[in-house]
């Protein structure tokens, strides 16, 4: 099976995918160079970068996206020999981030130590569907195969063309491509110094045999793993940007509970406080989080509840209450169980159970946002970097260019970080305050 170009469906209780936004209120080549510099790029255009992503049906926030017209790029070689590979997938802990550089380093033949990657940033990495059902290294492994086999060829070409040689001939190893016959060698550096060159990624590109892996697949330190061990990587919730505000939301005191009656005004006299009511939504900002908490235990509040379902009625009460569903793409039949129980010797009923639980990452969610020059950046933990900057753009009636989402390697998911629940609360006491929050 072409693991690159198969197609992934959601699981079935992945219904997340589906949910609605909680509160209803990509670079062309010539600025990619001027982003990163000169050097060698290989980009994937149209189709074959559509196929190369999981895709899945679901809601606006969940869409196989139709890719910009502009050029994404998966690779770059800078002048300083510096391998820069770019996916949309985010680091939660699985260390994907060293295993993907593996995978480049084993495949463009440099030092693992030379390769970084660009991950989880809707600006700068080619559209991803999300980082889901251990779907990274299937998808991701050999793609990046094809990217860095294809840069290296490119790299080839040009040696081949500087000494005015069949690109046969000459070997790459080490970072530099060598002509066996004359002795001579360049490194990759010197190949890419003062050049633009970019190449679209062929269909097909023969890869090195696992057999043949030098680099992929071997014991090497985590990448940037002293940082989390020593409590030096800035998760989300280190983020501090000048002016920045901190953010609390009012929650209701259980499900399906409304504002029924409301007074800010002990809240609004303090100072540096902004308070924000737009529809459902109600939330603070101010300089520090005690303050925010504060201003947050200040607003008076009267809820109208509705009886809840207890934990011992909740499975009785779904199996009555379900919406009959049209989706048919889960449904498989082979047989006939009326018949299977009619013809078996022995019957046993039994009725299992499973808790209902949440999600509990070990990493809170969190998003810092900030509006500036009509823009909106958030940095937040998220397995979806995509489809939270498309729900942004939605909620906030933003053009998706405008909104950028970039994902700090998170402290796990378990599946509980599909949604831009904290995404969208913060731009929108970030756009209420006019400052960072």
């Amino acid at each position: 099976m072409n693991t690159v170009k198969e197609r992934l469906v959601a699981e079935p209780e992945r219904y997340e995918f589906n949910a609605p936004p909680i509160h209803q209120f990509a670079l062309a080549r010539r600025e990619f160079f001027k982003v990163l510099g000169a050097g060698i790029a290989v980009f994937m255009v149209g189709k074959d970068a559509l196929a190369a992503q999981e895709t899945a049906p679901g809601s606006r926030s969940f869409h196989s996206e139709e890719l910009p017209k502009e050029i994404t790029s998966w690779l770059h070689v800078g002048e300083d020999g510096t391998v820069t590979g770019f996916t949309g997938k985010a680091e939660m802990g699985q260390n994907i981030r060293t295993s993907l550089s593996q995978t480049i380093a084993d495949e463009l033949r440099v030092p693992f130590a030379s390769v970084r990657l660009v991950m989880g940033d809707t600006k700068l990495t080619p559209f991803d569907a999300g980082t889901f059902g251990s779907r990274t290294t299937p998808t991701m492994t050999p793609q990046f195969r094809r990217v860095a086999e294809a840069a290296r060829n490119l790299l080839i070409g040009v040696a081949a063309k500087e000494w005015n040689v069949a690109p046969e001939g000459l070997v790459a190893a080490d970072a530099k491509v060598t002509d066996p016959v004359s002795k001579r060698s360049l490194t990759y550096a010197e190949l890419a110094r003062g050049k633009t060159l970019a190449q679209n990624l062929p269909a097909e590109d023969p890869i090195t045999p696992a057999t043949e892996w030098k680099i992929a697949g071997k014991p090497l330190p985590k990448v940037d793993g002293r940082a989390f061990v020593t409590g030096g990587h800035k998760y989300t919730s280190d983020i501090r940007l000048e002016g920045m505000l901190y953010g609390r939301v009012l929650r209701p005191p259980s499900f399906g509970a409304t504002l029924a009656s409301y007074d800010d005004t002990a809240a609004k006299a303090m100072s540096g406080v902004v308070v924000v009511r737009d529809g459902d939504f109600v939330g603070v900002a101010a300089p520090s989080a005690h303050q925010a908490q504060k201003a947050l235990d200040a607003i008076r509040t009267q809820w109208k509840e509705v009886p809840q379902v207890s934990s011992k009625e909740i499975f009785s009460y779904l199996k009555n209450n379900a919406e009959p569903s049209s989706n048919e793409r889960f449904r498989r039949e082979e047989g006939s169980i009326t018949e299977g129980l009619a013809a078996a010797a022995h019957r046993l009923d039994a009725t299992y159970n499973v808790a209902y639980i949440a999600h509990g990452p070990p990493e809170p969610r969190a998003a810092v946002a900030q509006f500036a020059d009509g823009k909106l950046t958030v940095w937040t933990g998220t397995q979806r970097p995509f489809a939270n900057r498309d729900e942004l753009a939605g909620v906030f009636h933003m053009p998706e260019s405008d909104v950028r989402v970039i994902v700090p390697d998170t402290g796990a998911a378990y599946g509980g970080k599909h949604t831009s629940d904290a995404a969208v609360e913060a731009a929108r006491l970030a756009r209420a305050a006019g400052k960072p929050v």
